[in-house]
């Protein structure tokens, strides 16, 4: 799975302005960035008679950034939300993207995809 966290962190680091992590608490979100945090979930599917699996990937996480009344940040995030669903969709991945109210003067959409991954050659599917 590391394999796999390492290609998605790469894709999404091609997407200027967009901070790629980990989960990260919201009290600790800078200003005038726009966060994409995500966890990695993976559940066997099939394999064959020389151990070689496939596998379901689920990803989850929040595209964040600070509500700030001197900029439009609905559209911002919504822009950034496009962005990295065409990334998705250039590997393979299924993606959902859900609004999520603004709370605590944060804007969030919360991202939840899915591919499978099959360990022979390596490939999304």
């Amino acid at each position: 799975m590391n394999k796999l966290r390492e290609l998605l962190q790469s894709k999404f680091e091609e997407i200027q302005d967009l901070e790629v992590s980990p989960e990260i608490p919201d009290d600790v979100l800078e200003k005038g960035k726009t966060y994409l945090t995500f966890t990695l979930s993976k559940r066997y599917l099939e394999g064959d008679f020389d151990k070689n699996y496939t596998y379901r990937v689920n990803i989850s996480g929040y595209i964040k950034r600070l509500q700030d009344d001197e900029e439009n940040t609905l559209e911002i995030v919504d822009e950034m939300s496009n962005k990295i669903k065409e990334k998705m969709k250039e590997l393979n991945i299924k993606s959902s993207f859900n609004d999520i109210s603004v709370i605590d003067g944060i804007r969030k959409i919360q991202v939840v995809a899915y591919v499978s991954y099959n360990e022979i050659n390596n490939a999304l599917y």
